[in-house]
């Protein structure tokens, strides 16, 4: 694997830009970092499958543990099969999108405040005060959105 591209400055340059610069090699060489233990990774896992399939104990408590899985599913249709367990189980689903979206939309709504006010803090209702936290990751672009 290539090493990523460091980008040097000339002297004298202003401290925000190199501070910029300095975070964007740190990306830079953490990405490269990130590839190269996925990859090791991959072939310690294909490894370790590699073992698995070959031990015969391994085989046969997987091939029981298959049955039994296919034995739950079937269960678990027959009990959904009830039209009160079906609209319950659909309740339950529609919940779980309805949570997802108000994360999302509170997401928004974070961002949006703490441009607003200046600050990653807000008071709830209760009185508790809890601190705006975001998780950054990074993905790639598909070709279509590509430069």
């Amino acid at each position: 694997m290539e090493e990523p591209t460091q980008t040097t400055l000339p002297d004298g340059t202003n401290k925000e830009v190199t501070s910029l610069f300095t975070v964007e090699n740190l990306i830079k060489s953490h990405i490269s970092h990130i590839e190269t233990v996925k990859t090791e990774l991959s072939k310690q896992n294909e490894m370790m499958n590699d073992i698995l399939s070959n031990d015969l104990g391994y085989k046969e408590a997987s091939e029981e543990g298959k049955e039994v899985n296919k034995k739950k599913a079937e269960a678990k249709q027959n009990v959904l099969k009830s039209p009160s367990n079906a609209s319950l189980n659909q309740k339950i689903k529609d919940m779980r999108q309805e949570l997802k979206e108000l994360k999302n939309a509170l997401s928004g709504y974070l961002q949006e405040y703490q441009k607003i006010a200046d600050t990653d803090q807000i008071e709830s209702e209760d009185g508790e005060v809890r601190q705006i936290v975001y998780s950054a990751r990074l993905i790639k672009l598909s070709p279509k959105f590509g430069k």
